[in-house]
């Protein structure tokens, strides 16, 4: 079997770190996963990387497009990771090559953008990629979401996002009763991810007389951002820390050092974001918003979902006014994201499977 995936030459198209965010995460542990099951991978970041401005931007554009397209050439198997904005006219392009190639063709779904409304740019990909081509979609409930919205698709695999989550995360401590309450928030910070609305609800809790720590973690790349960083520093004093961007090591702490994780997204584009997984495997808590397929990911916990960012504040705070630390949870809580992971097995050998009869 080994030699039969040698064969299968997969060319990998999609965003790797840096920067770090959820969908370049996903496409470097695909790459790494495909690597390490004897695969032959090429692949090509399309990422913006972390110093590309202004003109540099085309230039760095147009080499992505031809380093994309002679591994598109070489390749048995094409994986795209699709681009949600106007790249995915460009993602259509390299679509239609590997198509005209002959190419097996996997495009991986990362946003719930097009998910929830029927875009031009979504259809032309659809069409250009043909009735043979692999959809892959991060949760049973996108899948639903994504046929519904585009009914002509032939070929639907569900690929979570759990077995993408460090394992290491499950080694850390599970809380124990009577631990202090401390809610963490960590993502690109941003107020479409929450920051402002996870602030109010420390302070909300504070004011309120309940015993509560916050601790952030990730970049602050915008004024605003930073702006809301100081009005916790302001208000909360001790009762507030903010660590940067964290990762190893640092990252593992942040989870053993929390017991709630808040996640208030509003952000257009989210569907199954790695955090949750990995609070999750770190016993922890989640309290979020039901954008995307997060609903679906808390099934089995004892997560806590708003109906949406405008009104988490106030969704969330009875809630967690009465809120306790108790091993018991915790365990729930990892429990739930080992079944996430079990599932994941099981469609990633699909998956390789789909790659294997490639050859």
């Amino acid at each position: 079997m080994s030699e039969e995936k040698e064969h299968v030459r997969i060319g990998l198209i999609g965003p790797l770190p840096p920067p770090i965010n959820g969908q370049s995460m996903v496409t470097s542990r695909i790459a790494d996963e495909l690597s390490n099951c004897a695969f032959s991978v090429q692949t090509v970041d399309t990422s913006n990387g972390v110093r590309s401005r202004g003109i540099f931007l085309p230039l760095l554009a147009v080499y992505q497009t031809v380093r994309a397209l002679s591994v598109v050439y070489a390749a048995d198997v094409v994986y795209i990771a699709v681009k949600a904005g106007h790249g995915m006219w460009l993602t259509t392009f390299l679509t239609i090559a590997a198509r005209l190639m002959g190419a097996e063709i996997f495009l991986h779904h990362h946003s719930y953008l097009y998910v929830s409304e029927r875009l031009l740019r979504m259809v032309a990909l659809v069409r250009a990629a043909g009735p043979d081509s692999t959809h892959i979609v991060l949760s049973q409930s996108m899948a639903r979401d994504l046929r519904a919205t585009m009914p002509e698709l032939n070929k639907l695999l569900v690929l979570g996002n759990a077995g993408l989550v460090d394992p290491l995360l499950l080694n850390v401590p599970r809380k124990q009763d009577g631990d202090p309450v401390v809610v963490g928030h960590m993502s690109n910070l941003s107020p479409e991810k929450g920051i402002s609305e996870v602030i109010d609800l420390v302070l909300a809790l504070r004011d309120s007389g309940c015993e509560v720590r916050l601790v952030v973690a990730g970049p602050a790349e915008t004024r605003e951002t930073r702006d809301e960083l100081l009005r916790a520093a302001d208000n909360l004093g001790q009762l507030f820390e903010y660590r940067g961007p964290v990762a190893g090591t640092q990252k593992l702490d942040f989870y053993r050092d929390i017991s709630h994780f808040a996640f208030p997204t509003r952000y257009a584009h989210e569907a199954a974001p790695l955090v949750l997984y990995e609070a999750m495997a770190a016993g922890v808590v989640c309290v979020a918003t039901s954008c995307g397929s997060i609903a679906e990911q808390l099934e089995g916990s004892v997560g806590i979902i708003t109906d949406s960012a405008d009104v988490f504040v106030g969704q969330a705070l009875p809630i967690m006014q009465k809120a306790t630390v108790r091993t018991a949870d915790s365990i729930q809580v990892r429990g739930a994201f080992l079944a996430a992971l079990e599932e994941f097995e099981g469609q990633f050998q699909a998956f390789v499977g789909h790659l294997s009869a490639q050859d």
